[in-house]
């Protein structure tokens, strides 16, 4: 099982990749908020767990694997993000507490979770 830190990572490579095109150990670190050195040390990880494919000093991509872990992250805080906005959350906190959510919540309830929030949207609630 990947670690809450692995996931931030994968969701940041995502992100990055989807605004940039590419990214590098300094995207990374500096999206984070930590040491190149640090980020290098989990890059090495999740390369070792064939999540990413990193070279140093020529970039990181995702695997098939690692996009869909990814994808999948990066999905369900965006459905938090969206509920905790919807309900008048200040945008710092919202941000906060939707990546907090996005590791520990079951199948079940992102489901139900992104139905809320649809239909919040469609203002039948």
């Amino acid at each position: 099982m990947l670690s809450r830190t692995g996931e931030n990572y994968l969701r940041t490579i995502y992100e990055i990749i989807e605004k940039k095109g590419y990214v590098r150990v300094k995207d990374i670190a500096d999206s984070l908020e930590v040491k190149p050195s640090t980020a290098s040390e989990m890059l090495e990880k999740l390369a070792v767990v064939n999540l990413i494919i990193y070279e140093k000093r020529r970039g990181i991509t995702l695997t098939n694997d690692g996009r869909k872990v990814a994808e999948l992250i990066n999905a369900r805080y965006k459905i938090f993000l969206r509920l905790f906005e919807l309900a008048g959350v200040s945008p710092k906190t919202a941000y906060r507490d939707a990546c907090i959510l996005e590791h520990y919540v079951s199948d079940e309830t992102n489901n139900a979770v992104q139905a809320l929030v649809e239909k919040l949207e469609l203002n039948k609630i």
